[in-house]
């Protein structure tokens, strides 16, 4: 779909759909949903699938809006770095085998196509333009979530962490799942939302509205860098008990 195309209808939806959110907030705000989780002391940002195949024209991956995305993750990179608050890294990849029981695609690769995010090609190494430094981690997943068979809740356990700053790709999937198991895990997601989203016009309006009414907040990247910057220096805060960054992220 071309930038163009994309961005019109795009801005149709959000018309459509922001009538309809009006008239959902009501109905949420009269039940008792709608609530903030709030920021926490001890954050983390964290890049869903931010990888060359969703980032990069021309891959069945391909995400629309990274013209908005890739600066936006710029400035929270930025302001993280700044005060040594841990930036991680999320990217999906397999090792497909031609004909082979042993790819560990499993039932999924029924639905999608995954064998196009071969662990070789380079389609799941993180984008340039916002590329890890050395000692940030970057974790490959298998799943929507970024959480089941990764290390990540160990990581942000031992080092304490409270609050997951989330960005990335797709709305409607992994940064949805991910941020889904972040409350029940018990850290408080805050979704930026100039920094999501998707392939498909209207489903980036729906799902931050939805998930800011019951799994996190979803925050203006304005405020997100703001509440950065008014941080401490994250290592002036680590309980003695706790692992260094440097530490979980090499042990």
């Amino acid at each position: 779909m071309a930038n163009e195309n994309y961005a019109a209808l795009e801005q149709e939806m959000e018309t459509v759909l922001e009538k309809i959110f009006e008239a959902g907030a009501e109905v949420y705000a009269e039940r008792g949903f709608k609530r903030r989780v709030g920021y926490g002391t001890r954050p983390a940002v964290i890049h869903i699938d931010m990888a060359n195949a969703w980032t990069r024209p021309g891959h069945p991956f391909s995400c629309e809006g990274m013209d908005t995305i890739i600066p936006a993750c710029q400035d929270l990179n930025a302001a993280a770095r700044a005060k040594g608050v841990p930036v991680i890294f999320i990217t999906t990849a397999y090792d497909v085998l031609d004909d082979s029981l042993a790819s560990d695609m499993g039932l999924w690769g029924q639905k999608i196509p995954l064998e196009t995010l071969d662990a070789s090609t380079g389609a799941a190494d993180i984008d340039s333009r916002i590329a890890p430094q050395e000692g940030e981690l970057v974790i490959k997943k298998k799943r929507a979530s970024a959480f089941p068979g990764t290390n990540l809740n160990q990581f942000l356990t031992a080092n304490r962490i409270d609050t997951l700053i989330v960005t990335g790709v797709t709305a409607t999937a992994c940064v949805r799942h991910t941020v889904e198991d972040a409350v029940a895990e018990g850290f408080r997601p805050i979704v930026v939302k100039e920094a999501v989203g998707d392939r498909v016009p209207g489903v980036v309006a729906y799902n931050l509205f939805d998930m800011d009414s019951k799994f996190g907040d979803v925050e203006p990247l304005e405020n997100v860098v703001n509440y950065l910057n008014e941080l401490p220096n994250f290592e002036d805060t680590v309980p003695t008990t706790t692992l260094s960054v440097k530490q979980a992220v090499t042990s």
